[in-house]
Parts: structure tokens; C-alpha cells; sequence
């Protein structure tokens, strides 16, 4: 369904339902297009749909043969929805792509610049299956950021009863950084028995944005494994910017998290982090909540790390709270432990693994022992910890910014300076279009050849086109898997 450049319908509702398999030879690709762009003849904003916009998908199994998965609402540009902006992906049996999956409502200010969508109601991504697995990445997005404005709540809900399995990156995502508006509450909630994932992200960048400001709705991240998240590179469950109108919390609830990189959760602002009887071990392993009211609760379980484990709540009135027994464990020489306050709770231990005791920094020390001033019987065993020393000489926490996923086929997130990022066949062959062979026989790619070049010659302008078009204009990029460079050939 297509209503971009000005378009205008009442309502949208796209519905594609299979009682067994859903299978395609090459992609499978739902959308409603809402967005504007400039197609050639100057920028146009996207259309108006007056009630909701709904992309329901069904079925036994999808599969994806050579190619992506892709259920997308596209309302940026200026795009209007008066109502609801909703995707429901239900399998009840198993999701299957053969390269990235894609998840996505975008209500952002997109490439070409200014205005950002409206979205009346809630924009809300559901997703339900067995089993998920990709070739490549899966990407899971709200998109508001650069002022868009979603009236109601944003909500993210990802729910497998099973495994999630990708060859690259799983990222959760919602977007309202740059003035972006939520009206209601913000929630990512990521439900599996086990992950599997190059690197795993959930995160909600509200850096500049507003979430709640007339409802106090609430920024929540809930991870629900229970049963092993194995990450190759490093995993992060973060919240950042402004505060919400009302609570902010991230709960990590069980699982087993093996990271083989940087474990971050992370808070900038006021709210609570809480760990629950989870079990998470990386080369480093960081969490920490920076508001001047910020809580850091661990319930249980074990963490520990190869290299460094930090666990901060270092504003003016952040609080560590052990709520039960727990090992801080591995053989990382640097154990910190930094708040305003340190609550180890009646009958509470906290174990410290290895050879080294931790460090503490604090004005209060509520435990026994160990330097603690006695108000509670909870104290340290193991390693023990060194006597207290005040907050303000804790080591910095270290680096912790938002990522920037992937939003649909062909766009793999922002530009690095310095670099040229190819995601795909079509973005190869674009970037080659034209370029010299010198007589050492390699390629020199110009400088001129930024990403939206790239984006303006290759796939990701086919969200963009009437279906028919984007089926020949992908059929005529396959049909040029194989291109000449000179007197040599690229494939």
C-alpha cells in the first residue's frame, strides 16, 4: 500500500495470512508506504491516512530463499497517520531469512531532510514465533527521531517461546532522539529462551527527545531470557537521554548472558536497572545508572568478567542495592563498586570471586564489616573488598553511547567518518559504477562517493517505488551479479 508524496486514503490495512508456509524463492517484503521524498522533480511530503495504518502478517513458517524478510511502516518525511501505526508478525512455527530480517516503523526526518511523520495514536512492532533465524542481522525499530511525534505509546515487543539465532547483529530499537515526542510510554520488551547474535542491542535514545511529557508515561527495557544468550562481540541494554515523564527502568530477568566482549547496561539519567537472578559473564562488564536519583539493584545470580566489572550509581543520591545473595566473580583485577550509597541488605552476602578484593567507593557504606558503618548485617565474603573510599575519587565509568541500527534493506545505519560502509550486492556494484582501475589494477574509489550516493543508486530507494518497479529494478540489479572493471572482472 502506497499513499507517499501526498497521497491521501482513509485508512490502511495490508493483511497477508498463510494457514502452513509462507515461502518466497528470493525476499519477503510487507509495507505500508507513507513516507516523502524527492523523486526527482523537488521534495514532496508524505501522504495522509486519516485512521490507522496496520500491517498484519500469518502464518505456519515464513522463509525467505536468497534474501531479506522486511515488514516496514514508512510515515517519515512528513507522513501522517491519524490513528494507529501497528505491525503484527505472528508464526506459529518458525521465522527464517536467508540474509537480514527487518522489523521497522520509521516516523523520522529522513535523508532528505525536514519535516518528520505524525503518528495520532501508538506505534507498536509485534512479533511472535518459535524460533527466529537469520543469515545476516535482525532489526527491530521505531524510528522518531528529528521530530517526529507519536501521540500515544511506542512499543516494541519481540516474543519467541523459543530460540533467537543471527549471524550478525539483533538490535532493538526505539529512536526519539533529536526532538522526537512520545506522548505515552516507551517499551522494548525482548522475550526468548535462548539468543544466539554477533552482537546483541536493545536499546531507547531518547537523547533530546520527550517521552511522557502529558501522560508521565514510562521508558522500559525488559530482557526476558531464560535460558543463555551467547553474544561473539559485546551486548548492550541502555537507556539514554532526558528523562521520562514518569519511572524508567531496565530489568534484566534471568537468563544466562556469555558476552564475548563489553556486557553495558546503562542509564543516564534517573531510574533503576535491576538484575534478576541473571547470570552474565564478560571480558568487561559494565552497569551503571548516572541520574542524581538512579538505582542499581542486583537480585541474585552471578556476574563476573575477564577484564574490569564496574557497577555504578554515582549521582548525588544513587543507591547499589544487594538485594540477595550474589558473586561478583572472574579474574578481573578490577572490581569496582561506586555509589552515593551502598545497601548490602540484612543477611545478604556478597561474594567477591578471584584472589583481589573489590574496590568501593562511597559516602555510605551500609553493610557490616569491611570498612561498612554496621546499619545492616549484610556484608562481603570471599575476597572481600577494600575499606570505602568517598565516591568523588572513583575511576571514570568509560565510554557508552547509542548505537545506530539498521532501519530497512540497504541502510546499515549512520556513516563513520573515513569510511565507506557497504552493506549489500547492490551498494558494491554501485560504488564500483564508474570507478578508475589504476595501473596497479586497483579500484580508487572518489571521495565524493558518500552513503546517500550509494543509497540514491542502490536498493534502498526501492522502498520508494511502485511494486512493479521495484521488481524489475531488482531483477536488473541481480542480472548484474557480475560486472567488468577495466580488463579485470569483479564479482
Amino acid at each position: 500500500i502506497s499513499t507517499n508524496r501526498g497521497g491521501h486514503i482513509a485508512s490502511a490495512f495490508n493483511n497477508v495470512s498463510a494457514g502452513s508456509a509462507l515461502t518466497a524463492q528470493t525476499y519477503l517484503d510487507f509495507e505500508i508506504e507513507n513516507a516523502g521524498f524527492d523523486n526527482g522533480s523537488g521534495f514532496a511530503p508524505g501522504g495522509t491516512i486519516d485512521a490507522d495504518a496496520i500491517l498484519d502478517v500469518s502464518a505456519g513458517n515464513m522463509s525467505t530463499g536468497t534474501d531479506y524478510f522486511n515488514a516496514l511502516i514508512s510515515n517519515d518525511g512528513g507522513g501522517n497517520i491519524g490513528g494507529n501505526a501497528i505491525i503484527n508478525v505472528i508464526a506459529s512455527g518458525a521465522i527464517n531469512a536467508s540474509t537480514d530480517a527487518f522489523f521497522t516503523i520509521t516516523n523520522n526526518q529522513n535523508d532528505e531532510g525536514p519535516p518528520a511523520g505524525t503518528i495520532g495514536g501508538d506505534a507498536a512492532i509485534n512479533i511472535t514465533a518459535i524460533n527466529i533465524s537469520t543469515g545476516g542481522g535482525l532489526f527491530a525499530t521505531i524510528d522518531n527521531s528529528g521530530g517526529g511525534n507519536i501521540g500515544g505509546n511506542a512499543d516494541l515487543e519481540f516474543s519467541l517461546t523459543s530460540d533467537l539465532t543471527t549471524q550478525g547483529d539483533a538490535v532493538f530499537t526505539i529512536d526519539n532522539s533529536n526532538g522526537g515526542t512520545i506522548g505515552g510510554n516507551a517499551i522494548v520488551d525482548v522475550t526468548a529462551a535462548n539468543v544466539t547474535a554477533n552482537s546483541l542491542t536493545a536499546q531507547i535514545d531518547n537523547t533530546g527527545g520527550g517521552i511522557g511529557a502529558s501522560t508521565e508515561g514510562s521508558a522500559t527495557i525488559n530482557m526476558n531470557v531464560s535460558g543463555t544468550a551467547t553474544v561473539t562481540n559485546d551486548a548492550t541494554v541502555a537507556i539514554y537521554g532526558n528523562d521520562a515523564g514518569g519511572p524508567t527502568a531496565i530489568n534484566i530477568n534471568g537468563g544466562n548472558y556469555n558476552v564475548g566482549g563489553t556486557f553495558l547496561s546503562y542509564m543516564d539519567g534517573n531510574g533503576t536497572i535491576t538484575f534478576s537472578n541473571a547470570t552474565a559473564h564478560a571480558d568487561v562488564l559494565k552497569a551503571g545508572v548516572f541520574g542524581s536519583n538512579g538505582t542499581l539493584n542486583i537480585g541474585g545470580g552471578m556476574l563476573s568478567a575477564d577484564t574490569e566489572l564496574k557497577l555504578y550509581a554515582s549521582g548525588s543520591n544513587g543507591s547499589l542495592n544487594f538485594l540477595s545473595n550474589v558473586t561478583l566473580g572472574g579474574g578481573a583485577l578490577t572490581k569496582i563498586l561506586a555509589a552515593n550509597t551502598i545497601n548490602i541488605l540484612d543477611g545478604v552476602v556478597v561474594t567477591i570471586g578471584g584472589s583481589t578484593p573489590a574496590d568501593v567507593y562511597t559516602n555510605n557504606a551500609n553493610y557490616t564489616g569491611f570498612g561498612g558503618n554496621g546499619t545492616t548485617t549484610g556484608t562481603f565474603a570471599g575476597a572481600g573488598a577494600n575499606n570505602p573510599q568517598p565516591l568523588a575519587s572513583a575511576p571514570p565509568f568509560g565510554p557508552s553511547s547509542p548505537s545506530r541500527p539498521n532501519v530497512r534493506p540497504g541502510n546499515h545505519g549512520a556513516e563513520n567518518r573515513g569510511t565507506i560502509n557497504v552493506g549489500n550486492t547492490e551498494e558494491l556494484l554501485a560504488l564500483l559504477d564508474g570507478a578508475p582501475v589504476g595501473p596497479d589494477g586497483k579500484i580508487k574509489i572518489p571521495g565524493s562517493k558518500s552513503r546517500i550516493d550509494l543509497k540514491s543508486l542502490s536498493r534502498t530507494d526501492t522502498n520508494r517505488l511502485l511494486r512493479a518497479e521495484r521488481r524489475m529494478l531488482m531483477q536488473q540489479t541481480r542480472d548484474r551479479t557480475t560486472a567488468r572493471i577495466g580488463s579485470r572482472r569483479a564479482l
